[in-house]
């Protein structure tokens, strides 16, 4: 029973300050059957809202989050990734940290925050991510 109302004060904790902020988390959902989902966002500068991803996983399953990118395009976005037991799992590396792949998953809801990677050059617009969950 403790954990079970640990697990929900967490996930009330990382669903607060969203509503706080005005955030909106986005829930990605696949099709029947899919392992794999697309999601787009838009970002409009370092300074502007994170944009949130909410994603729900099984106990032991692989998460996978990578940015899509066409050849010449330099809109490099970073991941920030918190578990449902509100670790910070993103492994943060020196590059942009646009994909990350999490093994052996707890179950629950898995918040992905996008930005706008400071680490290069800044820019206004969209981004695509893949979502793989096997």
């Amino acid at each position: 029973m403790k954990k079970q109302f640990l697990i929900l004060f967490t996930v009330v904790l990382l669903i607060a300050p969203i509503s706080t902020f005005g955030q909106k988390a986005v829930r990605v959902k696949f099709a029947k059957g899919a392992t794999k989902a697309i999601a787009t966002g838009s970002l409009t500068g370092y300074k502007s809202i994170a944009v949130i991803f909410l994603i729900r996983v099984k106990a032991g399953q692989t998460l996978s989050v990578e940015q899509l990118m066409s050849n010449n395009s330099t809109n490099y976005t970073s991941f920030r990734i918190t578990s449902p037991l509100g670790e910070d799992v993103s492994d943060a590396e020196a590059n942009c940290n646009n994909n990350k792949t999490i093994e052996n998953t707890v179950e629950g809801d898995y918040r992905i925050e996008v930005t706008e990677c400071t680490k290069a050059d800044a820019w206004s617009g969209s981004f695509k991510i893949k979502f793989t969950v096997k």
